[in-house]
């Protein structure tokens, strides 16, 4: 027997999968799309991501739930494309949960942080900053994961490049940011932003690049 059933079994869990995620864009874009506006252009337009902090109301806080979930689901998309990172987790559902518990030890240790130094609002500007380049990606590759799984043609080289390419343009404004109000507008000692950096932001980054490409 040739392992056609199995194929196609796993191509309908991933559709199920992604077909949450678009939906999650669809209520995003007919409900919530003034605010969803705002986080896509946030990452590179300060006043944007002023905007956004501003209306901090029932309707954002939904906003910033969608997000992250269409965030989590499309990342492990992402990420279990590749059978060399997929193996270390054993499937989607172990990437989707690895990912869960990274974000939430990330958003625990800056609220720790932000505790123990008495800068509260930085933390909550830190995780605003963090958490906002990886959702407005997360929505902008969602075609992009689409084609990954069902084109049939065989695109993966040029779209990931492309993906990566994305990556590095958002990763490069959060670090530009995150720098900028911790230094300018709290005057924090550059070499505590330096090791967060390299801790919980470019090492992930680079960690899960070099799985593609290496």
């Amino acid at each position: 027997m040739i392992p056609i059933p199995q194929i196609s079994h796993a191509n309908s869990v991933m559709f199920v999968v992604i077909f949450f995620s678009i939906s999650f864009i669809g209520i995003l874009r007919a409900y919530y799309w003034k605010h969803t506006k705002l986080i896509l252009l946030a990452p590179f337009q300060y006043r944007y991501a002023s905007q956004f902090l501003r209306q901090d109301n029932a309707f954002t806080e939904r906003v910033n739930w969608l997000t992250f979930f269409i965030l989590l689901i499309n990342y492990s998309l992402l990420i279990d494309t590749n059978p060399i990172i997929s193996s270390y987790f054993n499937g989607f559902i172990y990437v989707f949960l690895f990912l869960l518990t990274f974000y939430i030890l990330k958003f625990l240790t800056l609220k720790f942080l932000g505790r123990l130094l008495f800068i509260e609002e930085i933390t909550r500007l830190t995780v605003f900053y963090s958490f906002l380049s990886d959702k407005a990606l997360s929505i902008i590759i969602t075609p992009l994961v689409l084609i990954l799984y069902f084109s049939s043609f065989n695109l993966d080289i040029l779209i990931l490049s492309f993906i990566l390419f994305l990556a590095i343009c958002f990763v490069i404004s959060k670090l530009y940011w995150i720098w900028k109000v911790g230094t300018n507008s709290f005057g924090l000692p550059s070499i505590y932003i330096f090791l967060y950096l390299c801790i919980l932001e470019i090492y992930p980054f680079v960690f899960i690049a070099k799985g593609f490409f290496y």
